[in-house]
Order: C-alpha cells, then structure tokens, then sequence
C-alpha cells in the first residue's frame, strides 16, 4: 500500500532560525524512501538576543505557540497528516500549543498531528551558565527565562500534555493522544541528555552535541534515522499515532493502530542492583516455588520500580524466557505487536483490534498457548483502570491483565498504585521502598566515580534525600558535573556531597511557599514530575482534586509523623477556603488516594496506645522538600497556613499542656506546631490575615507551655524568644496583650532555668505591662505577679516574696475561686516562702491542704504542680526532723513522675532526695545521689544556681564520711 502524504514541520530554537534545518532538508529531499509523500515545512518566529528598538519587544512562548497554531491552520488546511520535529527551545513552544489547545476545549483539532519528536528540549531547564545569564541585570529575555530550570509554566504545560496527549484515552475535546519522542545528544553539555528526555518516557539518546543533533552528517545518523521512522510510522496505514489503552474503542477513520517496540530497554541496566531487600525480591519473582505469578512492584514515583523491573527481565532472558516489555502509555500498540509476534494472522488481529471480538482475550489466549516460558513487564501503569476491562474492574482478571493459565507464564507490572484490593487477590503487591543510606551510598559513589566526597558523606546525602533513587541519581550527575568547579548557589558553593546537601537541607528547610532562590538546580523537573506531579493527576482523574491542597497542607507540618485523624476531625478544614464543603467522606478518600499512590505513607505505631494518635501518616523526604517551593503555597500562605494552625488548636482545644495526661497528644503535635508557628510568624513573608497570625501566636504560647512543662527548656527558649524579638516583622508591638503572653512564658523559662534576675526583669516588664492594660487583678496579670514573686523568692528575698504572694492569693481566691488550679499554685509559692522563712508546720499544713484539693478534684499523680507539692511537703517533714515521712513522700514523688531525670523538676526532687537520705543517716547512699546530680547538672545546665548547693552537700558529705565530727551546719 502506497504511504499516505505527510506533512513535516521543523520548528527551530532559541537564538536560532529556519536555517538549522537545512542538512535535514537536503537529507530529506535526497532519500528514496521518502520520495513523493513528504512535503517539509519550517516554522519560522522571532528570536533574537536583543532587541534595538525600543518600540519592539521579544516575543513571548505563549504567543510564539499561538502563532504555531495560526500557521497550521493556514498554511497546512489541507494536511491530514503532520508531523513535528523540534530543537530545543522549539519543543517548549510545540509542548504549550498542545497545552493551550487542550485547555481550551480543542483537542479534537489535534487529531491530524501524528508525530512529534524533540531534540535537545530543555525539558527539566537548561542550567548552561545559568548563573551568568541570571546575572545580566539589564537583560530580561522573555524566551530565556522559561529554559530556566524548575520553570512553572512549562511544568504546567508538561502537565497538561503528559495527562491529554501522552496518557490520553480518546479522541475529545481534553484528549488527543499523540505519540512523542524527546532525544538528548550524548554529547550535549548544554542540555543534558537527561534534561531532554525529562519525563517523557519515550526517546532516547542519539549522536550529537547541542547543535550537531540537528545537523546529521549522512542518511545512517541516527537522529536522522529517527525522523525518518517518525514520518514511516504516520504515513503507514497502521501508523501508532495514538496511546489509546481501551481495546474497545475504534480510531477515528485513518487512524489504525500501530506496532511499538516491546523490546526490554537493556541499555538502561546501570551498575549493580542495590538493596538486600530488592535483590531478595527479585529472586522471590523468579523463583519457581512462588505461588504468584501476577506481582506487582508498587511505590512512590522515583524509587526504581522499572529498573527493578528490568532486572528481572534480564535474569528471566538469561534464563531463556520469552521476555516483552510493554510501556502501559502504549498498551494498545504494544499488545498488538506481541500478537504479531505469537503468530496471530492480520486479519483476525485487525478485527479484534477493530472490536469485533475481544483483542485482550485474542492476545492471552495465545500467552496460554505458549509453549515457551515467558515473562510479560507492564511498566507505568499507575492508572490500573488502563490494565481492566471496559466495563469493570482490573481485579476481576478479564482485561489486559490476567493471572496466567499456564506454569510457563509470569506477569510483572510497575505502578504507583499499592492497593491490594485494586489488583486482585491473585497478584502480589511488593512495596518497593527507597533505599538504605549504605545502599544509597553506594549509587552516590559508583555514579560519580568516587570523586563526590567520602563514604560518610554520601551516607549522610543518601539520608537527606530518603534513599529515593531518581533524586539520588540526579544527586551524583550533578555532584559528577561540577567536580573541579564551583556552581554558585545563593548563599555558598557546591562542590561535593557535603556542599550539595548543605545546599538541598537549606531548601528543604525553607517554610512552604517562601522560594529558597538558587537552589531550584539541585533538583531538576523531572523529579517533581515523577514523584508527585503525575500521581496527583492521576487523582484529579479519579475525582479527587482536594488531592493537591491536602498533600500540601501535610506539607506544610512537620516532617515528623502526623496525626491524622485529630486533625482532621474538627471544623478546620470544611471552613478552609482551600476544601470547600468537604465531608468527611471526601477527607478520607482523599487521604486513601494519597496513600494508594504512596505519596504519604500510613502505619501504626505500636508505642502509642490512643488509637487517634498511633494511626499516622508520613511524607518522603524529597515530597516534602519539593512542596517548600509550591507556588500555590507561596501564593496562598495565609489560606494553607491558617488551616494548619487551626488544625493544630482545633486538635489540641481543652488539652491543658501543662497536665500530663495530655502530654501524648502534645507529644505528636509539638514538632508540627513548632513548625507551622515560625513558618507564620518567621517567615520572609508576613501573612496578610491578622486573625492568623493571633492564632500562631497562641499556638506558640501553648507549645512553649507543654515544652516547659515537660522539662524541655531549651526547645520551648528556641521557639518563643525568636518570635518575641521579631514581632515586629509581622506588625505587631512587644507590649501587645497577645505578645505579653509569649513574653510570660520567657519569663517562666528563666525561672526554670534559674536565670533568675533576667526572669524578675522579663517579668516586672509584663506585670506593669498587663497591669496597664487588663488591669491588677485580672487572670494573666495574676499569673505574672506570681512568677515575678517566684523569681524573688528564688533569690532568696523570702520576706519580699511573702509580702507579695498574700495580695496574690487574696486576689485568685476571688477571681478564680480557691480551688482553682491558678489558686493552688500561687498558694504553693507561699508555703515554700513559709518553709524558707523557719516555719516548717505552717509549710507542712499549707502543703497538705493544697495536696487534699488536688487529690479531691482528681489531679493526675503525674502533674508537675503536685510533684512540687510533694517536694516540699518532704522538705518541711525532714525539717522537722520526721526523715522516715519525708522519704516516703519523696520517693512517692519520683515514683510517679514522668519526667526525664535531667528535667529541672527531677532533679529538685533529687536534691531533695539526696538530703533526705543523709538525714536517714545513709550517707554512701545520699553522696552518690548528690554526685549523679551533679555530674546531670554540669552536663545540663551549669550556670544553675542549685549547682553550688549541690557542690558544697557534695563535700560537706565527703568531710562527714571521713570524719564524723563534720557535719555540715546546714544539715536540716
């Protein structure tokens, strides 16, 4: 049959114009093969460096790819079959016409276009002196700036195009598959070969540097050898010009489906296979006593599903298995040439393919008939409805996925999706997770040829990026690139494994939505397309478009496990402008879809009892790397970080975080909060909503609490003073009543600390402060005069104190009530001044009182206001020379304690404990306690003013032991 006339359209690149093609054409114009059916055509457009007149501007890519499609409908009317070969920058251009045209309903008018093949298109951006062309201040090229790596809207477009061109289904208005190849030259330094292919997966590498790829020297280049298949494929009548997966669905008139190759892609087998687990997983695919013969390699975009794949197809090919290699983007085409390849005649397979009769029944009745072992890889098929029937489901086994009928058959299919219930009971699902950081390792230093850094360099690199093999690839090429050089980056150099992951942490860091510039090289485009990008429209697919928001709002928190359900549970998210009248039905299936599609990942943790706390979700590191640069983020700060604080307060409402039954759920929630809270009140942006930033602070103010609370002084330092010296960055004043609360808790870590004139000095600010503005008596003005006597009483002004704390308890029994916890505290403070003072019974009797109401109202033994109780309780009893009840109490109290041993609260009831024992008259026992105290409290903080007592009890008991006349003075 005689080829159908082609049209061929050469579209040229940046700084460029029609005059590259012309080797190509003369090529074209020579070759028998070609005669007759081949009119070749070059688009022409603007693109110079610079323009002079200053009345002309630079044409930009959107224009260009509307002029594109002027042209076509112009000057190609009467074209049935086009073809489109493309350099450089002129892939973009063609990349957003087919975007355009798609996104505004015209996907049908693409049906005429059967080819279209890159070469050298900066794909994932060209980092060629892309410093220096930053650097040009005076030099802003429209064209340029979208070859810039990590470019938005060209990862839009790829977008569009990968979902409506390349995954396509059908002919409609938001479909039109077309078949495309993107190429690198193996000598290309200006845009890497792996840059070309970027994530598009068919293509290749072919001879050539950046501008030689276009200029082969002869028919038998092999860039020429491409278009030439390009253009035999569209103008034969079984042409492949579209991906259509469903058997039952005719082309359009002219439009047959074609043969693809279903060779296994061996060339791309590189070094050896890391990680026991993998190998170990190969070999149990293989293995004849395996009980499966459908297994399915699923996991999160990037961590080698398809190079575990064809390691399995060259192991089954050295066991002389029948092995094909289907692209799941090209199943239709694929399947019909292993038809082709089992013996089916023409005739028969057109009709199947045609729709009289079944072409995936055709197809696996002939596997079944093999007699020759086999193996069939489906790759990429992270759309299992692609692999089902019509009308049902991939599970029920009648599409083109199937558990073999034969012992000689197997079936290894790649995909994103882990579900089991969505394969079917008779496959296996392996879940292939990333790399170990010794594995990782190894890949950094096998691919860079050791000249990366040290061994535990890598391992550390291998660590920053979670052993995801695509990151880790990209990692050491561009480790491999810049050796000997100096690749600037914002704020220091790369030039090995340290220097780059110094220079990633430093993004992954960065909060959401605040742009970290100039490190957007370290991980090129591809990355964010494979590992998240094309999952989430394989969601929005699905009907899940809350998909996105969701992912990035877990973004925005901490890397630290999430839990789930207490955030999700309150009215937070159905009032967020991002999650319009989400049910809960429409939450959960949601985070199902995430967790299908292992973009988070979900298990239990067995050291958590409270089932809404042990069930929780966690994101790969590069995921979440990724999302600190979001730009919907960056656009819309206010509305993603104002549902994630009021997540955070919603799961945390009524959970005083100073009472230790909370302590679990302040536990998980803590390194989110401390995340989201300088994220918002940090961060280089201010956040426009004012009632967003009162509700960060307040989130702050309760964290720091709970980390005070728990002992951890040096956390709960890092989280509040920053924002209490930066207040101004987000327009708000030190005396604001909201930043006088956060001051408050500064005040109360100087106390714990023992800093304690820099405590009466923060506090007696907020006490005049407070009292200016809420007045002497109310509640939080209460609360600062009483740590502003604590701080003086732990001076040792007791006079003072006392003469402070009676207005006090005076003013809390009327305000609060004397039973009030704020009440009892307060009360406390006086009797420790009583004990102080040489009034042991009056501090005994104080201390009992307080004791019986919080036993009364069911405190918790835990909580660490009792505990004090407790502690001085013992001291007033060993004062009155009552040592026996003294210990009991004392040892009652750490008994029930759940703090570290190095929290300032244990360690007073060490202290106290220790001179209970010498009061026993056990002084071995009270030497080696006071001596672990002090060994703690060097180690922990010693500035402390209870190290010198310690010290001088120290040696005092050492004299004592020596000689018993020398008891210390101080011995009560």
């Amino acid at each position: 049959m005689a080829p159908a006339h082609v049209d061929l359209v050469f579209v040229h690149g940046l700084f460029s114009s029609a005059k590259v093609w012309k080797t190509f054409e003369r090529l074209i114009s020579t070759d028998p093969e070609l005669s007759g059916w081949v009119s070749v055509h070059c688009f022409q457009y603007p693109s110079p460096v610079f323009r002079l007149r200053l009345d002309r501007g630079i044409t930009e890519i959107d224009d260009i790819a509307d002029q594109l499609g002027t042209y076509l409908e112009t000057e190609l009317a009467e074209a049935t079959s086009i073809v489109l070969v493309t350099h450089s920058q002129g892939g973009l251009i063609v990349q957003r016409f087919l975007a355009r045209k798609l996104s505004n309903g015209e996907g049908r008018d693409l049906a005429r276009i059967r080819r279209f093949t890159m070469f050298s298109c900066p794909n994932t951006g060209s980092g060629f002196f892309l410093t220096a062309r930053k650097s040009l201040k005076f030099w802003r090229h429209p064209q340029e700036r979208q070859l810039r790596p990590f470019d938005r809207a060209v990862t839009e477009s790829q977008r569009i195009v990968l979902g409506g061109v390349v995954h396509a289904h059908n002919f409609s208005d938001k479909e039109c598959p077309i078949h495309i190849e993107a190429y690198g030259g193996n000598s290309d330094n200006v845009v890497h070969p792996v840059v070309a292919r970027g994530v598009f997966p068919s293509g290749g590498v072919v001879d050539g540097d950046h501008f030689s790829i276009v200029q082969p020297a002869d028919h038998s280049a092999n860039a020429y050898i491409k278009v030439r298949d390009a253009l035999k494929s569209a103008a034969h009548p079984r042409a492949a010009t579209r991906a259509d997966t469903n058997p039952d669905h005719a082309p359009p008139p002219g439009q047959q489906q074609g043969g693809h190759t279903v060779s296994p892609p061996f060339a791309k087998l590189e070094g050896t296979l890391k990680g026991n687990e993998r190998i170990s997983l190969v070999a149990s695919v293989l293995s004849r006593a395996s009980p499966r013969k459908v297994h399915v390699l699923a996991g999160l975009g990037g961590t080698g599903k398809s190079r575990l794949a064809l390691e399995i197809a060259n192991r089954a090919r050295q066991a002389d298995r029948k092995v094909w290699w289907v692209s799941v983007s090209q199943l239709n085409s694929c399947m019909r040439t292993i038809a082709t390849e089992l013996g089916v005649p023409e005739g028969q397979m057109t009709r199947a393919w045609m729709g009289e009769g079944s072409a995936p029944d055709l197809v696996w009745r002939m596997l079944n008939a093999s007699r020759r072992p086999w193996l069939l890889v489906l790759d990429n098929a992270d759309d299992p409805k692609q692999l089902g029937p019509r009308d049902g489901q991939v599970s029920d086994g009648t599409g083109w996925l199937r558990e073999p009928a034969t012992d000689h058959g197997l079936v290894v299919v790649t995909s994103r999706v882990r579900n089991q219930d969505t394969w079917g009971l008779w496959s296996k699902v392996h879940h292939v997770s990333p790399l170990g950081e010794d594995d990782g390792a190894s890949m950094l230093l096998e691919r860079t040829g050791g000249v990366g850094g040290t061994n535990e360099q890598a391992r550390l690199l291998s660590a920053e990026l979670g052993g995801l093999p695509l990151a880790l690839r990209a990692a050491a090429d561009f480790v491999k690139a810049v050796s000997g050089n100096k690749v600037s980056l914002l704020d220091g150099c790369v030039t090995d494994f340290d220097s780059y992951r110094k220079a990633l942490k430093r993004r992954f860091e960065s909060p959401p939505g605040t742009r970290a510039r100039g490190l957007d090289e370290l991980l090129g485009r591809e990355i964010v397309e494979k590992v998240y990008g094309i999952a989430l429209d394989l969601l929005v697919r699905q009907g899940l478009p809350q998909a996105a928001p969701a992912l990035k709002v877990l973004a925005c928190l901490n890397i630290a496990p999430i839990p789930f359900r207490c955030l999700v549970n309150g009215p937070a998210l159905r009032e967020s402008p991002l999650f319009p009248d989400a049910s809960s039905a429409q939450c959960e299936a949601v985070l199902q879809g995430l967790v299908d599609l292992v973009l988070v990942d979900a298990h239990e943790r067995e050291d958590v009892a409270d089932p809404v706390l042990s069930h929780v979700l966690t994101l790969h590191p590069v995921v979440h790397g990724i999302l600190r640069d979001d730009e919907d983020v960056r656009h819309r700060r206010t509305d993603y970080y104002g549902l994630a604080v009021r997540m955070l307060l919603n799961a945390t409402k009524d959970k005083d975080p100073d009472i230790p039954t909370n302590w679990p759920l302040w536990t998980a929630i803590a390194p989110h909060a401390r995340e989201v809270s300088r994220a918002c009140l940090l961060g280089t942006v201010p956040l426009a909503d004012r009632s967003v930033v009162v509700a960060a602070l307040e989130l702050t103010r309760l964290t720091a609490r709970f980390l005070i609370a728990g002992g951890l002084l040096g956390p709960a330092q890092d989280l509040s003073l920053p924002v209490v010296a930066n207040c101004a960055s987000f327009r708000f004043h030190e005396n604001d009543r909201e930043l006088l609360a956060l001051r408050h808790e500064k005040g109360r870590i100087a106390l714990e600390r023992q800093d304690l004139e820099a405590a009466e000095e923060e506090l007696r600010q907020v006490v005049a402060a407070r009292t200016r503005i809420l007045g002497e008596d109310d509640a939080d003005t209460l609360a600062s005069r009483h740590k502003l006597a604590r701080a003086i009483h732990e001076q040792g002004q007791w006079e003072e104190a006392e003469r402070m704390l009676r207005p006090i308890v005076a003013a809390e029994n009327k305000v609060r009530g004397p039973d009030h916890s704020d009440t009892l505290v307060v009360r406390h403070t006086l009797a420790r001044a009583m004990l102080n003072l040489g009034r042991p019974e009056e501090a005994e009797a104080e201390a009992r009182e307080i004791l019986e109401i919080m036993l009364r109202d069911n405190w918790p033994p835990p909580h660490s206001e009792m505990l004090f109780v407790r502690e001085t309780l013992a001291r007033s009893l060993l004062a009155q020379k009552r040592a026996e009840e003294a210990d009991a109490e004392i040892t009652g109290a750490l008994r029930d304690s759940a703090q570290p041993p190095e929290s300032p609260l244990m360690m007073r009831l060490r202290y106290t404990l220790a001179k209970v024992l010498l009061g026993l008259g056990h002084a071995p026992e009270g030497l080696r306690e006071l001596e672990d105290l002090l060994a703690d409290r060097l180690r922990v903080s010693p500035s402390s003013p209870l190290l010198k007592d310690v010290e001088t009890w120290a040696q005092d008991t050492r004299r004592y032991m020596s000689d018993p006349n020398q008891w210390p003075p101080a011995k009560n």
